[in-house]
C-alpha cells in the first residue's frame, strides 16, 4: 500500500470513527445504555484518538526527520498513537468508576512507557561486537 493510500484510508477511517463517536455521544442515553453503550463509546473514542494522533504524529515526524524511511515513521506513529489512546481510554474508564488517582495515573504512564521501551528495544538491530586482536 502506498503512503498516499494509507493516509487516505487512515483519514477516512478517522472521520468515520469520529462520526460514530459523536453519534454515540449524542444519541445514546447513559442511564439506559448498559454495558454495550459504554463499550461503543470507549471503542469509538479509542479509534478516533488512534487515527487522529497517528496522522498528526506522522506529519510531525516527517517534518522533523526528513531522512528517515517513511514506512518506519508510519509504524512508529501508529504504535504510539494506539498506546496513547489506550492510556486515555483506560484513564477515562478508571475515572468513570472513581478509581483514578495520582498514583494510578503514574502507574499507567509507567506501564505505557515500559511497553514503548520494549518495542524500541525489539526494533533495534543487534550490533556485532568485533573481536579485539
Amino acid at each position: 500500500m502506498s503512503l498516499r493510500a494509507y493516509l487516505a484510508v487512515m483519514g477516512f477511517g478517522t472521520i468515520l470513527a469520529g462520526a460514530t463517536f459523536f453519534l454515540v455521544l449524542f444519541r445514546v442515553d447513559p442511564a439506559t445504555a448498559g454495558w454495550l453503550g459504554f463499550a461503543l463509546f470507549y471503542f469509538s473514542l479509542a479509534l478516533t484518538l488512534s487515527g487522529a494522533v497517528s496522522i498528526v504524529g506522522f506529519v510531525v515526524r516527517v517534518a522533523m526527520h526528513r531522512d528517515e524511511v517513511l514506512s518506519r515513521l508510519v509504524g512508529v506513529s501508529f504504535r504510539q498513537a494506539v498506546l496513547l489512546s489506550a492510556l486515555a481510554v483506560v484513564a477515562l474508564i478508571l475515572r468513570s468508576r472513581d478509581l483514578l488517582s495520582w498514583w494510578n495515573s503514574i502507574l499507567l504512564i509507567v506501564v505505557v512507557t515500559i511497553v514503548e521501551f520494549i518495542f524500541i528495544s525489539l526494533g533495534r538491530k543487534p550490533t556485532a561486537i568485533e573481536p579485539q586482536t
